[in-house]
């Protein structure tokens, strides 16, 4: 690792470690600022730019709002800070792939320029979902919306048909990733294409497939009807994901004659004149009006909930072993537009775009993200009282000449969280935790740190720490649960290991001890070398208060055996509070889980790490030490210590005193307790304690940061 990508890194951690918060100032989700994401265009479809607040009108509820910020976004851009701008602002693109009214092969065929879209196509900001609908199955989500290209990538190339039935993980980050592995996932992902394996997927399709050419056109009504309503279902859902969600429908569409009718055959015709009415169809002839009705109402709630359907007609797309031609039966020539033209009504509904007769779908999706690269967030306060499920009706206009504006035509007031289904809940977790949304309702603090783990591999035990009076705040009864999610995203933003784990909790035996104390929960994660974004998030399931703690971490590379100091892990007894202790389950995978934070025994007392130790000024702390290849038997460890202020100014030494310490083992690591004592005039707040370790025979210097706090 070169010095100065060393030195970022340990500014980054410290920062962390002392509590600081950089970038843009944000006001918390309870605060009545409403934050509308508006995209505007030209005739051409091109984003027009440099626009000002003055150029805006909006109105809520039919009165005037005072914009009290204007934000304009160029998504897209490399140099881009994600954390630089409203969550609200990034694209969320969901990739539906219909299995019902599509040929199985075209859905083949089109997977080719999902991938790319996802892998090559949007920004590195940007966030994408890939799921499945068929009528037997329902809407399926694979991959929530994330920002790992490999997890979507494999999700697309699968269609999920080698997934378990019980997703290793709820929130849907990863599709499988324990039980296969970062390399074996991209093996997968490989294979797929291959014909063999292409042969498979579209059996496996067809298996969930119904297209159904014989049966009759009730028959037929009554499936799009449960496609409606699944489609409305999704969209009152998505309404828990902030910002615009941009629906990639991939689909051939049911047949448009079941909602607008056929054209009059002759027959038809002569029974008309004839008087011989009854002879007509009269929903064959001219459609179904209460069907018509129900796809209305369903695109009017994608658009409340901030959702654009974009149709790509993938019977355009072919296979190398596909003719394009289809039966006549298929065809229809007697209807005009074919049944293809269902995907209009989706999007124009929305406000969309419809895709077709294209083979190069991947060029035309890259029009896609062109046309919604830039994003002007306009902010105001609302001053209409909140009524839980309330829709406020939004009205946005621009005063450029020959722009088109698209912003959503409202929005709902928060619902109870009693009242959300599971899956609602989970995309507004997983969207929280991607967006890396600031939510403080329980605030958890989280203490992680990697170890060698022989042949060059690591394993990072990490522990959770979850205030009881927080999490229980608003509970009534006696019974209630906590879920926690903790993820680690690399550079690239690729899923490296994740530990979940809902539990319930039975108060009438442990109130007081969590009142008192709290939750620990601990796990291990299985890291290659790199660095990483450690994400963990808790929520009560009963009450929806939740809590994110987000922190660097740096996985070194234990088998070239440089000089490594792990930051400090200050130890605190049995004393310092009521924790109720919350093991993750066995992994699954055969792999055992023995890295978790040990109990240290110092004189016969059993002390445990902890997030952020308490000392009083003038108190005495102690911490457990780890050093790889410095100091052996031939040469001394050379310890000191340095004060921190909460901003990382020094404010002086450390008072530090060996209490004891372990010979190097086999693989170079050293063991050290140790005891600080804080100074007496120290105030109360948030400090830091930077260890400074020497090799006495090699004068190699490593230093590490950890903090504490004074009541």
């Amino acid at each position: 690792m070169k010095v100065g990508s060393a030195i970022s890194f340990l500014i980054a951690a410290a920062a962390a470690a002392l509590g600081q918060e950089s970038g843009r100032v944000r006001e918390t989700a309870e605060v009545s600022l409403v934050e509308v994401p508006v995209r505007v265009t030209d005739r051409e479809g091109q984003p027009i730019r440099g626009l000002s607040a003055k150029d805006f009108t909006l109105a809520a509820d039919g009165h005037p709002q005072t914009i009290l910020s204007l934000d304009e976004i160029h998504l897209g851009d490399a140099s881009l800070d994600p954390g630089a701008f409203p969550s609200a602002a990034r694209r969320r693109f969901l990739l539906l792939f219909d299995l019902s009214f599509s040929r199985p092969r075209s859905i083949v065929g089109a997977r080719r320029a999902a991938a790319e879209f996802v892998t090559r196509r949007i920004g590195p900001e940007d966030l994408a979902a890939v799921a499945t609908y068929s009528v037997e199955n329902g809407f399926r989500l694979l991959v929530t919306f994330s920002a790992d290209r490999a997890q979507l990538a494999r999700a697309i190339d699968t269609l999920g048909i080698d997934a378990k039935k019980e997703p290793l993980d709820p929130l849907g980050f990863s599709l499988e990733l324990r039980a296969q592995g970062m390399a074996a996932l991209e093996r997968g992902a490989e294979a797929s294409r291959n014909e063999t394996t292409v042969s498979a997927l579209v059996d496996s399709v067809e298996a969930m497939t119904a297209l159904q050419k014989a049966q009759s056109d009730e028959y037929s009504r009554a499936r799009v009807r449960t496609m409606v309503a699944s489609f409305g279902d999704l969209a009152r859902a998505l309404d828990s994901v902030e910002g615009r969600k941009d629906v990639v429908l991939l689909s051939e569409g049911f047949q448009s004659r079941l909602l607008v009718g056929a054209t009059e055959t002759v027959q038809e015709r002569d029974w008309l004149v004839n008087g011989q009415i009854w002879k007509i169809d009269a929903d064959r002839r001219f459609g179904n009006q209460p069907l018509r009705n129900e796809v209305s109402e369903m695109t009017s709630l994608f658009r409340r909930s901030d959702c654009v359907i974009h149709s790509v007609d993938v019977a355009g797309v072919r296979v190398d072993t596909e003719t394009d031609a289809r039966s006549e039966l298929e065809r229809e020539p007697h209807v005009p537009g074919g049944d293809r033209d269902s995907l209009f009504d989706f999007a124009e509904g929305t406000g969309g775009e419809v895709i077709r007769n294209s083979n190069d779908l991947a060029g035309e999706l890259a029009k896609l993200v062109t046309g919604t690269s830039v994003v002007y967030v306009l902010a105001f306060r609302s001053d209409r009282p909140a009524q839980e499920g309330r829709f406020h009706e939004l009205r946005v206009k621009v005063q450029a000449r020959d722009a088109r504006v698209t912003a959503r035509p409202g929005y709902y007031d928060r619902r109870d969280f009693r009242k959300r289904t599971a899956f609602e809940r989970n995309l507004a977790a997983a969207d929280a935790i991607a967006s890396e949304r600031p939510i403080e309702q329980i605030p958890i603090r989280l203490l992680a740190v990697p170890f060698a783990a022989g042949a060059g591999g690591a394993v990072v035990p990490v522990q959770v720490e979850i205030p009881g009076p927080e999490l229980l705040d608003a509970v009534k009864g006696d019974k209630t649960g906590v879920e926690v999610y903790v993820y680690a995203n690399a550079a690239d933003n690729r899923l490296g290991d994740f530990l979940t784990q809902s539990v319930g909790l039975d108060l009438s035996r442990s109130r007081e001890a969590l009142a008192r104390g709290g939750i620990r929960f601990s796990g291990t994660l299985r890291l290659s070398p790199g660095a990483y974004r450690l994400r963990a998030y808790v929520r009560n399931s009963e009450t929806g208060r939740a809590g994110l703690s987000v922190a660097p971490l740096r996985v070194p590379d234990f088998s070239e055996r440089h000089a490594e100091l792990l930051p400090p892990l200050f130890l605190e007894g049995a004393g310092s509070g009521d924790w109720v202790t919350l093991r993750a389950r066995p992994r699954g995978d055969g792999a055992a889980d023995t890295a978790a934070y040990p109990v240290v025994s110092i004189d016969g007392e059993s002390l445990s790490p902890v997030a952020l130790a308490a000392v009083p000024a003038g108190g005495v702390l102690r911490l457990w030490l780890v050093a790889y290849h410095l100091g052996s038997d031939d040469g001394d460890l050379r310890l000191s210590a340095q004060l921190l202020a909460a901003d990382g100014k020094p404010l002086g030494a450390g008072a530090l005193s060996v209490l004891s310490r372990s010979p190097a083992g086999s693989d170079g690591r050293r063991n050290v307790l140790l005891a600080f004592q804080a100074p007496s005039g120290l105030a109360s707040g948030r400090y830091g304690l930077r260890v400074f370790a020497e090799d006495g025979a090699t004068g190699e210097r490593r230093q590490s940061v950890a903090a504490f706090r004074v009541p």
